[in-house]
């Protein structure tokens, strides 16, 4: 008959809690790929400044980017996860407003589902034009207001909505 001594105890605490961590890690893997699978990207055409198209090269080059699709993700996924929303989408920031022409560009992305939904649901909270005036508010506050590192820098979960 085993007696339960305090190092045994320990060991079967440590052994349980690395089982734990080993079974989380499994679960966040396969659920954020959707059971292995890679989760599908959506195209979008959006229409955007080219002041924004030239600060996201930048961006790209600096922070060594793969391209334009995944800079734009990044920023949409700092809106989500760690941008205040108020900041980001009610201040009116707009650098080119009253300037005659605007020099608008299509920039066509691909986008993870909830983050396009986040673009649909800041355009109807803060009562916005249409969803590229969205997307071109929260570049602007990227470029203009946001902190660079902050949001370029730092690895967020690509698939996890708002």
């Amino acid at each position: 008959r085993k007696v339960a001594t305090r190092s045994n105890m320990v060991n079967y605490a440590m052994a349980g809690a690395a089982t734990l961590v080993v079974g989380v890690v499994a679960y966040y893997f396969l659920s954020s790929k959707k059971g292995g699978k890679k989760v599908p990207l959506k195209k979008v055409e959006l229409t955007v400044e080219a002041k924004h198209i030239e600060f996201l090269k930048e961006m790209i080059a600096k922070y060594k980017i793969k391209d334009l699709d995944k800079a734009m993700r990044i920023c949409l996924q700092y809106a989500i996860t760690d941008g205040d929303a108020e900041n980001i989408f009610k201040k009116k920031r707009c650098t080119t407003c009253g300037q005659a022409p605007k020099s608008k560009k299509p920039l066509a992305t691909q986008l993870y589902a909830p983050q396009l939904a986040h673009l649909e649901k800041m355009k109807e909270t803060y009562k916005i034009k249409d969803i590229n005036k969205t997307a071109r508010t929260l570049l602007e506050y990227c470029q203009t207001d946001g902190n660079r590192d902050e949001i370029f820098s730092t690895t967020r979960c690509k698939t996890c909505g708002p």
